[in-house]
């Protein structure tokens, strides 16, 4: 139920650690927020094509969280910005543990139980990961394949260094154009109160409407007498996944 309760912008608990926080639109603006967002959420196979441009691909492409920590130790404002990062999706402080190779969670205290503290280790970051980036509207992910064929691999970073030229190319819309759109939609949102929005909730809203209005679209399209073979209206009411 976590895709409901961020599109209403309230938080999920991540294993007894943390809540996850989905920003709002008003936490957003004025952020460096696709910064942030892309720190945290940061996949194993991005990790490998940003070497592979460089053309200084290791023996062993470091996880996310590894990436993360040695980003942060050699770079005081990459530490700086994850720092920033966690906070603005967990609302806590974090403190990275180098040579546990860990995140510690929450303000550390003297005389603090060692049983009560927090500690997000590896074996958890890829399931954090993915609550982020449903915090933020995006989709969850499979873990990586260390078995998968070469071959296949190259394929796949192929295609996404084609989204990525495509994504640098302007395509999509920018944070003023949505909050725009969205108050155009006649469902009560205005720039007086947008900005409690959750950001998640912009991407299903967007969607939604343009369903809905395909759907109206084609309707009307017969009946102005368009062939019914060629334009087959599809209800609007329905995942979007569908």
């Amino acid at each position: 139920m976590s895709k409901e309760k961020f599109f209403l912008g309230y938080p999920v608990e991540f294993k007894k650690l943390c809540l996850v926080y989905p920003p709002k639109l008003k936490d957003v603006v004025g952020e460096s927020y696709s910064v942030y967002a892309k720190m945290l959420t940061i996949s194993q196979e991005e990790i490998e094509d940003e070497y592979n441009e460089k053309g200084t691909l290791p023996d062993k492409v470091p996880t996310p969280m590894e990436y993360l920590l040695a980003n942060s130790y050699h770079n005081k404002e990459f530490n700086a910005i994850a720092k920033r990062a966690f906070e603005l999706f967990i609302h806590e402080p974090v403190n990275f543990l180098y040579e546990q190779k860990a995140i510690l969670i929450g303000q550390l205290e003297k005389g603090m139980n060692i049983k009560s503290l927090r500690i997000l280790k590896e074996e958890d970051y890829f399931d954090f990961q993915n609550l982020v980036r449903e915090a933020v509207g995006d989709k969850r992910i499979e873990p990586p394949n260390p078995d998968e064929d070469p071959r296949v691999r190259r394929i796949k970073a192929k295609a996404r260094y084609r989204d990525r030229i495509k994504m640098k190319k302007g395509m999509g819309i920018n944070l003023l154009t949505v909050m725009a759109s969205i108050c155009c939609m006649e469902i009560g949102l205005s720039p007086l109160n947008i900005g409690e929005l959750s950001y998640a909730a912009t991407t299903v809203l967007i969607g939604m409407y343009q369903q809905k209005e395909s759907y109206k679209l084609d309707t009307d399209s017969l009946l102005a007498g368009a062939d019914s073979k060629k334009v087959k209206p599809k209800y609007w009411i329905r995942n979007l996944e569908d």
